[in-house]
């Protein structure tokens, strides 16, 4: 087979192997039946099978977000291998992946049977670049202190260099321990500035590189310029010139030549809007809508000021959301073909047993929540809960890990595997413990931080007028408890409230206020060792 042709070959497979995992969905799913609200709050029942799975089809799922159900394993099987096997790490990075879609692609609903679920896993942010920045620096916001998507606003890729701190993250920590690490898809907003232009800076720590570097093109999915390892390449708008069909094309080539002791960064752009979707992928969620979950335009008790202003949807723009989320799922079909292509070649090249897989997102996304049009942004489960699914040696198929983890907790555990060392300033834990026996350790963090501390301005990929003002949010297993700018608190109790509609910060017991505000201070102000003692503080128990 000539090179040229490699790339093709590689997207038949992708495309067969996405047809046979969606009939082996079906035939373990059988033919769903599930009742909805719709807008008006009547009860509509259908029926959904295949890839074509509405969202409109919900059941609570354990990570506490509704969503499309799928056959969950009574058992969990035994893993194969151990940690130690662990030669080699693919990191699969979506872009605004929320769990009610993550569940309504059957193939990635179907990983949580191959692989390990954490149904806990807290973004530091919901929002691209600060997130992303977690992953790279392994720090909450208050400490890499990358607020936003754009250097005008103090955020970006311009801020993450400004600082230095590219010259001290995760990659650099790993190719100093001699991996050899490539990063394929989207790095940090604002690479490059608008200024600059489409550049070849290729940044530290990355032994192979192809991001795009053509700003607002990259996320229509085509007509975008590539940095390829320094050269720039110009693609068009033809069908092999999709961008996530290149991008899992370098991913594969990648795992093919690599030499062992490799950590690959397939980030894709996908299902970000404006949601590009692959030719051959636009037959399928024809039924999907918005997820009617019980927040589903609906008005919440004791909301905040800022929650209080939004008006219900209309018949409108609830078909509008509707649209966009169908459009959500066809592009988060790309998201599946990558893992697909990345496994598949891990299989070719007898790397399946040495490889660790972890696919997750950068944030969640809402739909209709709340009365919320689209976006993220808030301190909700639909927006700072995200999925993650850990698969290869050592790793328990079909387990689910209840822990509280985090972005932050990423660097540690893929540079404990790899041989490498994390820097002792780093706020976030090793899951390599909880990897290897799907059990919550000792003394495991008993919160999660999440902070939005910047603001995205009109042009900003991720501006939306609704977003709620600057907050810093503590999740616990029973408590999403909430502190604005302005002083306004939010507490909802998840074991009662598991949708997060009952506000009752200003009736709940003083003394279990005063003790989750005191943990969410710590947790701002904490950085590096003393994070570890500051999301680890009992909790309060209420006196009623």
């Amino acid at each position: 087979m000539s090179e040229t042709d490699a790339p093709r070959h590689r997207r038949a497979i992708v495309v067969a192997t996405a047809a046979l995992t969606a009939v082996a969905t079906v035939a373990a799913m059988g033919v769903l039946t599930a009742a909805t609200s719709s807008p008006s709050g009547a009860t509509t029942t259908l029926s959904t099978s295949g890839r074509g799975v509405g969202s409109a089809a919900l059941t609570v799922g354990p990570e506490g977000s509704t969503t499309a159900p799928v056959a969950q394993p009574t058992t969990a099987s035994t893993a194969t291998g151990s940690l130690s096997d662990i030669t080699n790490v693919v990191f699969v990075l979506a872009d605004d992946l929320d769990w009610a879609l993550f569940r309504e692609i059957p193939r990635l609903a179907a990983l949580q049977e191959q692989g390990m679920t954490f149904t806990h896993h807290v973004v530091t942010d919901s929002l691209c670049c600060p997130s992303r920045t977690s992953i790279l620096r392994s720090q909450y916001i208050h400490n890499h202190l990358v607020v936003s998507n754009t250097g005008a606003t103090g955020g970006g890729w311009p801020t993450f260099k400004a600082r230095g701190e590219e010259n001290d993250c995760l990659p650099v920590w790993l190719q100093s321990a001699g991996v050899t690490t490539a990063l394929f898809g989207k790095y940090l907003n604002d690479y490059p500035t608008a200024e600059a232009g489409p550049t070849r800076e290729v940044p530290p720590g990355w032994t192979k590189w192809a991001v795009p570097v053509s700003r607002g093109e990259s996320y229509d999915g085509y007509d975008y310029v590539l940095n390829s390892d320094g050269r720039l390449e110009r693609h068009g708008s033809k069908p092999e010139d999709f961008l996530n069909d290149v991008i899992t094309d370098r991913a594969v080539d990648f795992i093919a030549t690599a030499p062992d002791g490799f950590f690959l960064e397939l980030a894709t752009y996908n299902p970000h809007k404006p949601a590009p979707v692959a030719t051959r992928n636009k037959d399928t969620h024809l039924d999907a809508v918005a997820p009617r979950t019980p927040t589903y335009n609906s008005v919440g008790v004791n909301e905040p000021t800022w929650m209080r202003k939004l008006k219900p949807l209309t018949p409108w723009k609830q078909w509008q959301l509707d649209q966009m989320w169908r459009q959500r799922a066809q592009s988060a079909e790309s998201v599946a073909d990558s893992v697909d292509a990345v496994m598949a070649e891990l299989d070719r090249t007898g790397r399946r047993d040495s490889t660790l897989v972890v696919v997750t997102s950068d944030n969640g996304y809402h739909a209709g929540a709340h009365r919320l049009s689209n976006g993220k942004r808030t301190a909700f489960h639909e927006d700072t809960v995200v999925p993650m699914v850990v698969l290869g040696p050592g790793i328990t198929p079909g387990a689910r890990v209840d822990a509280l983890t985090s972005t932050v907790d990423l660097g540690p555990t893929f540079t404990e595997l790899l041989g490498a060392q994390a820097p002792d300033w780093v706020d976030g834990r090793s899951l390599a413990g909880i990897l290897g026996t799907g059990t919550t350790p000792e003394g495991w963090r008993t919160a999660a931080l999440s902070e939005s501390m910047g603001r995205s301005t009109p042009g900003d990929p991720d501006y939306q007028a609704q977003a709620p003002p600057s907050f810093g949010a503590l999740r616990t297993q029973q408590w999403l408890f909430v502190v604005y700018r302005d002083g306004e608190r939010e507490l909802y109790d998840l074991a009662a409230d598991p949708h997060e509609q009952n506000n009752i910060a200003a009736t709940a017991d003083p003394a279990l206020v005063a003790g989750l505000y005191s943990q969410l201070q710590a947790m701002r102000a904490c950085s590096g060792p003393s994070c570890l003692t500051a999301d680890s503080i009992p909790l309060p128990q209420p006196t009623s």
